[in-house]
């Protein structure tokens, strides 16, 4: 399989958390492209222009990293969509998911508007941003080590994403819960190796 990706995208880190965990690393490549410079092979792959796309062994292309994920799950386990307790995990990794589209919407509307952030729509994804970590600090997803699942992924991702990108804020000072959760996530060889960069 091949995955393009970005080394910042909080989508791709969803899509490689997945990899890892379930022990796919060695069935795919990576290539990292520039989703804003089109690519031609990559606009092949993805018309939409956006990571993570994945090619599977049959040379389909699967866009849109919850469609990714879905596929990955089929393919190995452990489920990252437990049966046992689906709700209440699904309802955990609703919040870090809208805040991490959030933070993405920020910086993609950044591009088009100096004014962007303290505009009617980019105070409104400041505000998602920060509603979704706190929510995250009142209810705390399982630990990695417990049982890697959707929640996690997307708690991890939300947390590091936003602090990697908003360095002007300590955006865990006043979550307690949530801050010490990210701390036992340390060391788990999948968060480290999927951390974002530039």
């Amino acid at each position: 399989m091949h995955l393009y990706v970005n080394t910042t995208s909080p989508f791709v880190r969803l899509v490689r958390l997945a990899i890892e965990e379930k022990g796919l690393s060695d069935r795919v490549t990576t290539q990292i492209v520039d989703p804003w410079a089109d690519p031609k092979d990559f606009l092949a792959a993805n018309p939409a222009g956006r990571v993570p796309t994945l090619i599977t062994d049959e040379g389909l292309a699967i866009a849109e990293a919850h469609l990714i994920l879905r596929y990955l799950d089929d393919l190995a386990g452990p489920s990252i969509f437990p049966p046992d307790g689906l709700a209440e995990t699904l309802s955990i990794a609703a919040p870090a998911l809208g805040a991490t589209e959030a933070a993405t919407a920020v910086i993609i509307g950044r591009k088009s508007s100096d004014r962007f952030d303290s505009d009617m729509v980019g105070s409104k994804r400041f505000r998602t941003m920060a509603e979704g970590l706190t929510r995250l600090d009142a209810r705390p997803p399982r630990d990695f080590a417990d049982r890697p699942d959707i929640a996690n992924f997307a708690a991890v991702t939300a947390v590091d994403y936003i602090t990697f990108r908003f360095t002007d804020r300590d955006w865990l000072a006043d979550l307690p819960n949530l801050r010490a959760w990210r701390e036992r996530q340390k060391g788990r060889p999948s968060v480290e190796k999927t951390m974002p960069f530039v």
